[in-house]
């Protein structure tokens, strides 16, 4: 009896882990003022409508030009959609203007109780003497 073996494939340990990411972004600084200098509401695609604001921050004593734009459905407000414009224009200048502090915390959680066995999965063609030559899987693994 022959026996050929044609593939080898070994399954290795497997840990359980649980990332975890707290990132804290404080803005050291605030808008003092802001001025609407344009505002528009206008049809956009298929039953949604658009609001784009053009505002000037107020800054440390200094005027920041940015815009924003949402687009909304019928249910909701146009009042609500510019509120929304405006809220993005401002960040915007936030991001571009003020100085912010970023504190970030990482957590890396593993188990180490729930390893699994390593298995190994053998491949093997067999001469048999009544049904000539079969492929066989043979799976062992530790304990």
């Amino acid at each position: 009896m022959r026996l050929l073996l044609c593939a080898l494939l070994i399954t290795s340990n497997a840990i359980a882990c649980d990332y975890e990411s707290d990132d804290l972004i404080q803005y050291e600084g605030h808008i003092e003022s802001v001025r609407v200098l344009d505002k528009k509401v206008y049809p956009y695609v298929e039953d949604t409508r658009i609001c784009t604001m053009h505002i000037e921050s107020r800054i440390k004593g200094e005027w920041y030009s940015s815009r924003g734009k949402y687009i909304f459905s019928s249910n909701v407000s146009e009042d609500e959609a510019c509120s929304h414009a405006e809220s993005r224009a401002k960040s915007v200048v936030i991001k571009e203007h003020i100085p912010e502090t970023i504190r970030s915390k990482r957590n890396l959680s593993c188990d180490l109780t729930t390893v699994r066995n390593s298995c190994k999965i053998i491949y093997m063609n067999v001469e048999m003497p009544v049904l000539g030559t079969q492929r066989v899987k043979l799976k062992t693994c530790e304990e």
